[in-house]
């Protein structure tokens, strides 16, 4: 039985999948790695700034003007679709599987994809909120400033609803992820290192038979992993939908 062949059947035998998705997903998709964006060099300053120094709380209070002209380089998912491994849990969903995907990427394509029941541990980076009251804004009733700073019809600064570095996870969003893999039969880690804390501890809830990895390079994780696949998650999942599911 091949990698393909055993992961079709831990499928059919789970009642309750988690997939736990990171960066990798998406990059098929045409997203960066939220954690590698190149940087940002001021010349006002003589800068440079990392990727992730641009993206903690402290660089949005500080160099507001910097933060927004990074986001929108880096972080523009309106022209992103979901791919074959965003729509392999989403078609499981649909198939009566009960299927729930405990997140770290802020793109909203495993919603696209069609997935309902859908954890965001950082957040979604197409919502906008009021940066001081954290009211919800419309997308489309964000106008820019004369100094790149983007503001709500009150003239309020907003700032993407995901989390920053230096920013604590949602407390809320943490109990239900621990929850879903607590009870689920199957857990698909997909495209992450394992190396993010604390939304990394989350995989050690699981207690569950069917413990699968799907990653590009190999992942240093003590979790004890049925099959480890090292793919390209996104045509490894469609193969998999087209040999074992499709009808």
């Amino acid at each position: 039985m091949n990698d393909k062949e055993r992961f079709a059947d831990m499928i059919r035998k789970s009642k309750r999948i988690v997939a736990f998705t990171g960066a990798g997903i998406s990059t098929e998709s045409g997203i960066p790695d939220f954690r590698s964006a190149g940087g940002l060099f001021d010349r006002l300053s003589g800068r440079h700034f990392t990727g992730e120094e641009t993206l903690s709380i402290g660089f949005l209070e500080t160099y507001p003007q910097l933060f927004f002209r990074n986001y929108a380089e880096y972080f523009n998912f309106s022209q992103a679709r979901p791919n074959a491994g965003h729509r392999f849990f989403a078609r499981l969903e649909q198939a009566g599987k009960e299927v729930a995907v405990v997140t770290q990427n802020i793109d909203n394509l495993h919603q696209s994809a069609g997935s309902r029941a859908v954890i965001e541990l950082h957040g979604n980076g197409t919502r906008w909120r009021t940066f001081e009251t954290a009211e919800a804004t419309e997308t489309t009733q964000i106008s820019i400033d004369a100094q790149g700073i983007q503001r709500d019809p009150q003239g309020r600064m907003v700032r993407p609803d995901v989390v920053l570095d230096g920013e604590m996870l949602d407390e809320e969003a943490m109990e239900r992820a621990a929850a879903a893999i607590g009870a689920a039969d199957m857990l698909v880690v997909i495209g992450t290192s394992l190396a993010v804390y604390p939304a990394a501890n989350f995989v050690h809830y699981f207690k569950g038979p069917y413990a699968i990895l799907l990653n590009r390079t190999p992942v240093p994780q003590s979790l004890n992993f049925q099959l480890t696949v090292q793919t390209d998650a996104g045509a490894f999942l469609a193969d998999v939908w087209k040999e074992f599911f499709e009808k």
